[in-house]
């Protein structure tokens, strides 16, 4: 295998063999090199074969971002979960995961504790996926050294269940309509453009894909705490609007009323999308 592209010391993208680019993680695999050069095969500790190119884009994107051993956890945590769950997964569990893990990690280094309302939920009727977190979050702790509370178990169960290529054709096409409108609302409202590249505009149609199933499936988040959600309406008053006009958009073609803890969210996704354009 030839180097295609250098990321890091540690992390490169190669041509392999029957010609197609994967993304080779190892310590040092990228020292020294350039382009073209053979790949020195015994420092390979792990090899990322992303057939998706939308999704390896994005998974290029975060590799900066993202340190090498929370990549590499990331794929031992998808390999298990693809042995335990016998279901397909889209590749994109690689970018959202990754994604998740790197910033849990930040949030305990800053005592910042983040909690999922969905958490009842996932674990009653997501069995098998809240089984597999569990051991997810065995592994993140012995190989990072921290201690995740329990509520991290849902989160990561909602990104095995995300990644699950079983919804019905129906629910896609719903799912994917209501994104796609939302999207909308949000770009008219700013009169900006989004680019896909962005990894804020992958985090936010990511949070968004939650919410659609939530809309499609008729299931309700509870009510933010009421002081977060005042603050949140005042340091974002811009984003908090574009909200009421989705809400405005969901009550009229989906007979769905947000609630505040939806909002709430969403206003904080639409706010670090719109900060990164200006």
């Amino acid at each position: 295998m030839r180097i295609k592209q250098m990321f890091n010391n540690n992390i490169v993208s190669a041509i392999d063999d029957e010609n197609q680019e994967v993304i080779i993680a190892g310590r040092g695999i990228g020292f020294g090199s350039h382009p073209d050069d053979e790949i020195d095969e015994s420092k390979i500790e792990k090899i990322f074969r992303l057939d998706n190119n939308a999704v390896q884009a994005r998974f290029k994107t975060l590799i900066d971002e993202i340190p090498l051993d929370i990549l590499e956890l990331t794929d031992d945590i998808i390999l298990l979960a693809k042995e335990k769950l016998e279901k397909p997964l889209s590749e994109v569990i690689y970018v959202s995961l990754s994604d998740h893990i790197n910033f849990a990690r930040k949030r305990l280094e800053n005592g910042i504790t983040v909690t999922n309302p969905l958490s009842w939920e996932v674990r009653r009727f997501y069995v098998d996926e809240y089984e597999v977190a569990k051991e997810a979050r065995n592994l993140i702790e012995q190989k990072l050294n921290i201690d995740l509370p329990e509520e991290e178990i849902s989160n990561i169960a909602l990104h095995f269940i995300n990644a699950e290529l079983n919804d019905s054709i129906d629910n896609v096409y719903q799912i994917t309509q209501l994104m796609k409108e939302v999207s909308k609302i949000i770009q008219y409202h700013f009169r900006v453009s989004f680019q896909e590249e962005d990894v804020n505009y992958f985090r936010f149609m990511t949070h968004l894909k939650f919410f659609a199933q939530r809309v499609v499936s008729g299931t309700i988040l509870d009510d933010a705490d009421n002081e977060l959600f005042s603050i949140i309406k005042k340091k974002f008053p811009k984003s908090f609007e574009s909200v009421k006009l989705v809400d405005r958009f969901i009550q009229q073609d989906f007979h769905y009323k947000m609630s505040d803890s939806e909002k709430l969210f969403l206003t904080m996704h639409v706010e670090r999308l719109i900060k990164r354009k200006e």
